[in-house]
C-alpha cells in the first residue's frame, strides 16, 4: 500500500505542469474530493447563481424585443429618427446582444459545474489535482483552477490552495 501511494506521489511530483493542456491533465487522486454535504452546499450556491443569470437573461431578451419593436414602429413613422439616435440605438442593441452571449456562456459554465458536482469532481483544480479553496468556490462557483495556480501559474508544493493577499 505504501508503494502505491509513493508511486502516485512520484508521478504527480514529476508531472510537467507547465505543459498542461486538456489532453494532458494532471493525474488525479480519486480520494481527494469535497464531502457530499459540502457538494450540496456548493450546488445550492450554483443553483442560486443560475436562477439569477436566467432572470437577467430573460430581462435582456425583453430589452431586445423592446428595441426591435421600437425599430418597427419608427419605420412606419413619416419622419425618421435623427441619425445620432439611430446610432445610439444600434449600439444599445449590440451591447445587449453581447450581454446575452456573456450570460449564456456563464449559464453553460454553471451547468458544467453542476455536472462536476454530480460526478463528485467539483472543486478539484484541473491542473494541480488539489482541492480548490472553499472561499474561492463560493466566490467564483464556475472556477476550475486553484487560486494558487491562477495567480502564480504553479501548483502549491504542499498541495494546499491558499488565497493570500498580494503585496502591492
Amino acid at each position: 500500500m505504501a508503494k502505491k501511494t509513493e508511486t502516485k506521489a512520484k508521478v504527480k511530483k514529476n508531472y510537467d505542469y507547465a505543459n498542461y493542456n486538456e489532453s494532458n491533465p494532471a493525474p488525479r487522486d480519486p480520494s481527494i474530493r469535497y464531502s457530499d454535504e459540502e457538494l450540496e452546499e456548493f450546488k445550492a450556491v450554483i443553483i442560486d447563481a443560475r436562477d439569477e443569470a436566467l432572470d437577467e437573461l430573460s430581462m435582456l431578451k425583453d430589452r431586445i424585443d423592446d428595441l426591435n419593436e421600437s425599430d418597427n414602429a419608427e419605420e412606419s413613422m413619416i419622419y425618421s429618427m435623427h441619425m445620432g439616435d439611430q446610432g445610439s440605438e444600434a449600439q444599445e442593441k449590440e451591447k445587449t446582444y453581447a450581454q446575452i452571449h456573456r450570460i449564456n456562456e456563464y449559464i453553460k459554465k454553471l451547468d458544467d459545474a453542476l455536472s462536476r458536482i454530480n460526478e463528485k469532481t467539483y472543486g478539484i483544480c484541473r491542473v494541480c489535482g488539489i482541492l480548490i479553496a472553499k472561499q474561492r468556490l463560493l466566490a467564483v462557483p464556475i472556477t476550475t483552477l486553484s487560486a494558487s495556480y491562477k495567480i502564480r501559474k504553479e501548483c502549491p508544493i504542499d498541495g494546499i490552495d491558499k488565497i493570500e493577499a498580494r503585496n502591492v
